[in-house]
């Protein structure tokens, strides 16, 4: 399958011959419809892990059984504007570096050939080469193409400028799809909240104000540049990664913020993000402030 002319740069997505790796191509053909952008799937034959004793009877691993998967599902969903590609190398060095002429990064959260390393964070070194450039699709096995849309998107919200390019993502994929956004916001319960018989109203927990200041201040100005998005505001006292899993089940994507430049280390990685892609049932972006 050739690629057409764009104008626009791919949306990018790695196979690896798994179910995984087809779902995130499923994920990624609808996205790359959605921004009238071509495909670009690309197998990454990583040579280091091939080092049999002798060479297996069908012969080394070529990817053409994994481009012919990826084909057959993209002739059934009806997808043209794409292309298919074989690379060597670590997989995920290479899907980075095609990443920096992509518009997303798209992968799936398991898989045989393993982007595993790249969505978990175990090649710190590696992922810190992202650099904050894309948008990266973390799509988990649960999630069904198949079923029938939430028409909701959530996101993440904690008043940090890095939260901004998540909300920009968020609104745009919102208003080209028809679906509303749900901002939320963990509040983290510290001990330093006076004691309750000091509060101003009995009734209402100190967070729950400064929850609701936060999610309105923080929305108000998305909300009214999309103003034909709906938008509601949720805070809830608990743990990030909890609220947003707990969400995720009754929406069609969940959209958080990276964390400076090493986004993806292991180390300095923002903890929500990294817990959510373990824990979330549906489709996971963590959108990057790019660097000035």
């Amino acid at each position: 399958m050739s690629e057409q002319v764009s104008p626009h740069m791919p949306v990018l997505v790695g196979v690896d011959g798994s179910r995984d790796g087809l779902i995130a191509l499923t994920w990624a053909a609808s996205y790359a419809d959605l921004q009238h952008a071509p495909l670009h799937a690309v197998y990454v034959v990583d040579d280091e892990r091939q080092q049999p004793i002798a060479v297996p009877p069908t012969g080394p691993d070529d990817g053409t059984e994994v481009l012919d998967d990826a084909l057959h599902e993209l002739d059934r969903l009806g997808f043209r504007t794409a292309s298919l590609e074989v690379r060597h190398g670590h997989p995920a060095q290479t899907l980075l570096d095609l990443a920096e002429q992509s518009c997303a990064l798209v992968v799936g959260r398991r898989g045989m050939g393993g982007f595993a390393e790249l969505v978990l964070g175990s090649t710190s070194q590696v992922c810190t080469a992202l650099a904050t450039k894309v948008p990266l699709i973390v799509v988990p096995d649960t999630w069904d193409p198949a079923a029938p849309a939430r028409r909701r998107i959530v996101v993440g919200i904690d008043g940090s400028l890095e939260g901004q390019d998540a909300l920009r993502f968020a609104f745009e994929l919102a208003q080209a799809t028809g679906a509303e956004i749900l901002g939320v916001h963990a509040i983290d319960v510290r001990e330093t909240y006076p004691d309750p018989n000091v509060w101003v109203d009995s009734a209402r927990q100190p967070w729950v104000q400064s929850a609701d200041e936060l999610l309105a201040q923080t929305l108000e100005g998305w909300a009214a540049k999309y103003s034909d998005v709906p938008v509601q505001r949720r805070g809830v006292t608990d743990h990030p990664v909890l609220v947003l899993a707990r969400e995720s089940q009754a929406a069609d994507l969940v959209v958080v913020g990276g964390q400076g430049r090493t986004a993806f280390s292991e180390l300095r990685m923002g903890s929500v993000a990294r817990g959510l892609l373990y824990h979330s049932q549906s489709p996971v972006a963590v959108v990057h402030r790019p660097e000035t």
